[in-house]
């Protein structure tokens, strides 16, 4: 019964402090990227722009802050099969 018991515990143990890949991690932090971009930079953008050149300015954030999205998720689903080394 206490083979058992410390096999149960043993397994536990080793799935609650490992993790398979760090896909879910990364994909997470690239959406937080992206939803700070869309909150803090753009109004940044819209205030401090020359005249004329705010809208400009906001599309090529928008832009560009998709295509570091799209790359980052990318990125995760490339890091899938990868195994975390902690």
């Amino acid at each position: 019964m206490k083979l058992k018991n410390f096999s149960f515990h043993l397994i536990f143990f080793f799935f609650s402090c490992s993790e398979i890949s760090r896909e879910d991690q990364i994909r997470e932090e690239c959406d937080t990227t992206r939803y700070n971009s869309y909150l803090y930079m753009i109004p940044l953008l819209q205030r401090h722009a020359p005249i004329g050149v705010t809208e400009t300015n906001a599309l090529y954030w928008v832009g560009n802050t998709e295509i570091t999205y799209n790359k980052c998720i990318s990125e995760s689903k490339k890091n899938q099969l990868n195994l975390r080394s902690n």
